[in-house]
């Protein structure tokens, strides 16, 4: 039942430059034309490595990072259009860890079957219910499950952490059903547990027919449901541990040792992956949901129905590295119009950052939500058609909208304020979060000031502290 290792490899072949003059002063002159129309910022967006390497803007002089972090400096605007992640799987949802902002989806809410990702809810049931030292005595049910299996013998003894490698590195599916039976006493009491956890969790497309995960009528979750189930049982510190090894052994009959190694190619092929989990079945395709950090960022992603989910979620994950940046868009206090030319009737009631794609910092719109006409409000701000954060409003008080001059300026990363030249010539300090916020108007981003927490954007998928 595990996902068989496949090549990821791709042929390239080299193209000659072509040798005549007049085809080199061609390309001279269309390239200095492309720069000069997106002011310099082309490279930005195309010296992302094949690994996800980050991506640099030209900001005052200064090549920045789009790691994401807080403190950085904003790229440039007009960023040449990045392109989708180049995935085959049927399903997909890619997600930051702390904030829970999807960053990119496709039929993210379907059912679908899942395979051996199921075992991602019968371990983290385990782990909730047992101590990984308590001694399990083999039954007769483990040796009847096909598939992938560990070869459990009936009357034979491991511990639950020996089970729990075999179910999570190797997918074993008799581990599986040995441990339903260790927590529940029998496999059917046991998957209705995990049906209970699911509606714990509002994983709302979600439903269990077996701990393990073959094709089963009904056995079906989602790519959002799997991220947030993922999610929870990664802020376990034990459920982490095993999904990050890459081979592990444990005792066999009689008297030998079971040796195996994960079924997750990413723990040795992508540097920055911290877990996963894989699945195979005919009806469900090839899955994985796994997990990477990078620069101070974790993405989770996961990829259902695949011909081979490991390219796909490599591909998500280099997106979300190097694709997007951390930015402000709202401070608190600044003061929101519903219409250009049209005094300001609310106020940010908190400060707003999300995470923007580099080729869309000049088009984040902020946009009222609905019934928004007095008292308490709020209103989003979205980019290319997709709500990126929601930001609380409060009505202006009596005296007008908030002193800006009270509100610190937040100072680009290179440590200089912004200015703009004033009547007499001299240079004045500008706030440009001082600026009213008007609907349907491109909105300035921003850097976030070092030390900002990651906002809660989508605590559906945000990844709580352990």
């Amino acid at each position: 039942m595990s996902i068989n290792p496949q090549s990821t490899s791709r042929r390239t072949e080299a193209r000659p430059a072509s040798a005549h003059p007049s085809v080199a002063w061609v390309l001279v002159v269309v390239l200095a034309v492309i720069l000069s129309t997106h002011g310099g910022s082309v490279a930005a967006s195309t010296a992302a490595s094949a690994q996800g390497g980050s991506v640099s803007a030209p900001v005052a002089g200064q090549a920045v990072s789009a790691a994401g972090q807080a403190g950085q400096a904003v790229p440039a605007a007009g960023q040449v259009a990045v392109a989708a992640p180049r995935v085959r799987a049927r399903a997909v949802i890619l997600a930051d860890e702390s904030t829970g902002q999807v960053l990119f989806e496709r039929n993210a809410s379907s059912p679908r079957a899942m395979a051996s990702t199921t075992k991602v809810m019968t371990a983290l049931l385990t782990l909730e219910r047992l101590d990984e030292e308590k001694v399990v005595v083999i039954g007769p049910g483990p040796p009847k499950v096909g598939e992938e299996s560990l070869r459990l013998r009936q009357g034979e003894r491991l511990t639950i952490r020996q089970l729990l490698l075999g179910l999570l590195v190797k997918s074993a599916n008799d581990a599986g059903v040995a441990l339903a039976e260790a927590v529940d006493g029998s496999e059917a009491a046991f998957v209705r547990r995990m049906n209970r956890k699911a509606t714990a969790l509002r994983l709302s497309a979600t439903h269990y027919v077996t701990p393990y995960g073959l094709d089963r009528p009904d056995h079906q979750t989602s790519a959002r449901d799997l991220a947030r189930l993922w999610e929870a049982a990664m802020r376990r510190a034990d459920f982490r541990a095993l999904v990050a090894m890459k081979a592990a052994r444990i005792p066999g009959v009689p008297l030998s040792l079971r040796r195996f190694v994960t079924t997750n190619q990413l723990l040795g092929s992508y540097r920055w992956t911290v877990g996963g989990k894989t699945g195979f079945t005919n009806r469900a395709g090839r899955c994985l949901v796994a997990s990477a950090s990078r620069g101070g960022r974790r993405l989770v992603a996961v990829a259902l129905g695949s011909p081979n989910a490991f390219p796909d979620v490599q591909a998500l994950f280099d997106y979300g590295f190097s694709k997007f940046v951390r930015v402000r868009l709202a401070e608190r206090g600044q003061p929101v119009s519903v219409a250009s030319g049209r005094p300001a009737a609310f106020q940010a009631d908190a400060a707003a950052d999300a995470l923007v794609r580099l080729d869309q910092l000049d088009q984040v719109r902020l946009t009222l939500s609905e019934g928004t006409s007095g008292g308490a409000a709020s209103a989003w701000f979205s980019g290319a058609g997709q709500r990126l954060v929601r930001v609380p409003l409060a009505t202006v008080p009596a005296g007008g909208a908030a002193s800006t001059s009270t509100r610190s300026s937040p100072t680009p990363s290179n440590g200089t304020a912004a200015s703009t030249p004033s009547g007499s010539g001299s240079a004045t300090t500008v706030d440009p979060q001082a600026a009213t916020l008007t609907t349907a108007t491109a909105v300035r981003p921003w850097p976030v000031p070092p030390g900002t927490p990651a906002p809660a954007i989508n605590p559906f998928l945000r990844r709580e502290p352990p």
